[in-house]
């Protein structure tokens, strides 16, 4: 039997802090072969990143106190400063969840990634500390081949046109873009090992499904072993040979992708994963994890899912819980196994009834909300000196859309960054003024805020994408709920009042009154955010991203909460998100839209299972699907190539056909109108949308080699 690429065994990690040690680490053991990929996956603080910095000893100002780190012939908790520098890069390097405080932003990108390759080829950094020191002409020559060698990592990684973008900085690229930069600096020393952490987050399900797919190539071409530290069970699903679950920095389970993620044994891993809303199957809400991933501080005695596992007795909160082999390849760390029961076994008794649909609407009742005809351009320059030039360059972020959505109902609004979603969200809250075209709410026109009685202004609440940076760092919860009671005249004992009244709709204790941001986490900042939202008793909420990037546990429980408070108080969404699997869960029609227009209409359930629209089938082909588990995904997945264009040069004719898996020439002439289709329900806007509509399954849905 061969030695693992990497053996982590019995690592444990420690942090001191001013309450105490932190036990961030317990005792994780894993391994990694060459050529492998493994997930290393568990919510936020189960001691993920820590474990895979610390292999690349990182950890500081953390301390490995007990066990071990081999890479190769090298054990990294004894290695020397020198051969430590040696082995990072070289051996093993690492992808970091933001890029954009990852990259330099006074450096272009291509000179970030040809710095890379020069410390490779200087190991003492001689003459990279030379360039620095004077970047000269006659020094930037000698850089020549390394500026050649990162434009051709560029293109490896998946960035289209490298040499167009050469001089351009991190600023200037788009997210997934920024993201492949970070992968191609991470490559340029071709290292045994990819650390990968976070490397999808918050991505759109289109660029993630371009980086999962290079990621799987460049395991293949450069047989490199990867670790892919998420929290996205679907992108583990995708792409991982073996999946490793964390919590409570302990291995709960590991073995072979397929059976982790079909017949999860330990009670955690089965939560997870029934947290999903692919798994909810229509149900009325989703499952959740009681609780929270307890601190650490101190360490835990017994298993650290205890207090949270419905499973757990006496056994399991004190001594030494065993590690028992489910298989030759999968283990579970548990004192009960034995008494936990197969997903697969699973009774009907367990089901929650079906959720709601609202139907379609019947034309006879008016909408609460109605979009007509709603373009929105930005201008990049207005100065004298450009229009005098003739370079007043305009930007379309919307371009005549029209909606409805009507009481009661949850509308979705999905597309990439960049197609318009949360600059049509800001036009309808009164944040933006639209070029032309007109909101009507409850049949009345409506402009920006500054037009908007108080009335109209206290009927549309919004729920921004960053939950905490929406808040105020310097108010308190209480303070933060109360202020829009206060500009609408409330008394102090009313707004007192209402404060109470409206934490306890969130679920949130009475103690958080007290909290500033920074002391409460992110499921309770996105509470938080909806409870302002919900201040003033509004009829329609615009929901701007409410749970990306949360962990699958945090994000049920608000998603649960978002359907209980529309039932409660029967509120009316428009819900946006890139999480395709949450749309499909949360809404009952559907808006697709692409560089500021509509490309699709349709009821949630019929989207999903027959889109009319070439871009909503990419969109639809790329969701990551924990019941499509192992690496390479379905065969018929539909990768697009590049990114959305720029809207100040938007492409002629279709706006999707460059992209597009189906485009012929007409399609690059010809501008597509909105067609009905069926019965009224569904509209797209494609030159074949009906022969798109009828194709099913017997569509050959190509795979670009990009």
């Amino acid at each position: 039997m061969t030695e693992p690429l990497l053996e982590v065994d019995d690592l444990h990690v420690r942090f001191d802090t001013r309450d105490g040690p932190v036990h961030a680490v317990n005792g994780v053991s894993l391994g990694i072969d060459e050529g492998e990929i493994v997930g290393i996956v568990g919510e936020s603080g189960s001691g993920k990143s820590v474990t895979a910095l610390s292999c690349l000893r990182l950890e500081d100002p953390g301390e490995i106190t007990e066990g071990s780190i081999r890479f190769g012939d090298t054990e990294m908790t004894a290695a020397s400063d020198s051969a430590i520098r040696r082995i990072r890069g070289a051996g093993m390097s690492m992808v970091f969840q933001d890029p954009m405080t990852t990259l330099n932003p006074v450096f272009r990108v291509t000179e970030q990634i040809a710095e890379s390759l020069k410390v490779h080829d200087d190991p003492d950094g001689q003459r990279l500390l030379d360039y620095l020191r004077v970047p000269g002409a006659s020094n930037r020559a000698e850089w020549a081949d390394e500026q050649a060698r990162a434009l051709a990592l560029m293109e490896e990684v998946g960035i289209p046109n490298p040499h167009e973008r050469a001089e351009a900085y991190p600023h200037e690229f788009s997210g997934g873009m920024r993201q492949r930069a970070m992968l191609a600096i991470a490559l340029a020393s071709e290292p045994d090992l990819l650390i990968a952490d976070e490397p999808t987050t918050a991505l759109d399900v289109t660029i993630q499904a371009q980086i999962l797919d290079r990621l799987r190539r460049l395991n293949e071409t450069r047989d490199m072993a990867v670790m892919l530290i998420t929290h996205d069970l679907g992108v583990v699903a995708s792409v991982c040979d073996r999946v490793v679950v964390l919590y409570g920095g302990e291995v709960m389970e590991a073995g072979p992708t397929d059976r982790i993620l079909r017949d999860p044994r330990h009670p955690y891993t089965q939560a997870l994963l029934e947290c999903l809303p692919q798994h909810a199957r229509g149900e009325s809400e989703l499952n959740v994890i009681g609780g929270r991933v307890p601190s650490m501080i101190g360490g835990i005695e017994g298993c650290p899912f205890a207090s949270r596992c419905e499973y757990a007795a006496a056994e399991c909160r004190s001594g030494e819980i065993p590690v028992v082999d489910v298989s030759e390849e999968q283990s579970a760390k548990c004192a009960r196994l034995e008494h936990v029961e197969r997903v697969a076994d699973r009774t009907a008794d367990r089901r929650r009834p079906p959720r709601a649909r609202r139907p379609p609407p019947d034309g006879q009742t008016r909408p609460l909300l109605e979009v007509e005809g709603v373009t929105k351009e930005f201008v990049l320059d207005d100065s004298l000196v450009a229009r005098l030039a003739g370079r007043r360059e305009v930007v379309r972020a919307v371009s005549d859309v029209s909606l409805a959505i009507h009481e009661g109902e949850t509308l979705g609004l999905v597309g990439e960054s960049g197609s318009g979603k949360t600059t049509l969200a800001n036009v309808i809250a009164g944040l933006e003024t639209a070029t032309r075209g007109e909101v009507r709410f409850d049949g009345a026109a409506v402009g920006g805020v500054a037009s908007r009685d108080a009335e109209v202004l206290s009927d549309i609440g919004m729920v921004f994408q960053n939950a905490r940076a929406s808040l105020d760092s310097r108010m308190t919860v209480r303070a933060t709920l109360a202020e829009p009671l206060e500009a609408h005249g409330w008394s102090r004992t009313e707004r007192e009042n209402r404060v109470d009244e409206l934490l306890e709709k969130v679920d949130l204790s009475p103690r958080f009154k007290g909290r500033y941001p920074h002391e409460i986490s992110g499921g309770e900042a996105q509470r938080v955010a909806i409870a302002r939202a919900l201040s003033l008793s509004p009829r329609l909420l615009i929901l701007d991203e409410p749970v990306s990037a949360l962990d699958v546990s945090v994000q049920a429980k608000i998603l649960n909460l978002l359907v209980e408070l529309q039932a409660d108080l029967g509120l009316t969404y428009l819900f946006i998100a890139h999480d395709l699997n949450v749309v499909q869960y949360m809404a009952d029609r559907i808006a697709v839209l692409y560089l500021g227009e509509v490309m699709e209409r349709a009821p949630a359930e019929e989207l999903f299972t027959s889109p009319a629209n070439p871009y909503t089938e990419t969109l639809v082909s790329a969701i990551p699907r924990v019941d499509t588990a192992g690496p390479g995904g379905p065969a018929d997945r539909i990768v697009p190539t590049g990114d959305v264009p720029s809207p100040v040069n938007p492409p002629s004719g279709c706006v999707f056909h460059p992209r597009c898996h189906r485009a012929d020439a007409d399609c690059e002439r010809a501008h597509p109108d909105l067609q009905v289709l069926d019965d009224g329900d569904r509209t797209s806007r494609c030159l074949y949308a009906e022969e798109v509509f009828r194709a099913e399954n017997e569509d050959p849905r190509a795979q670009p080699d990009d």
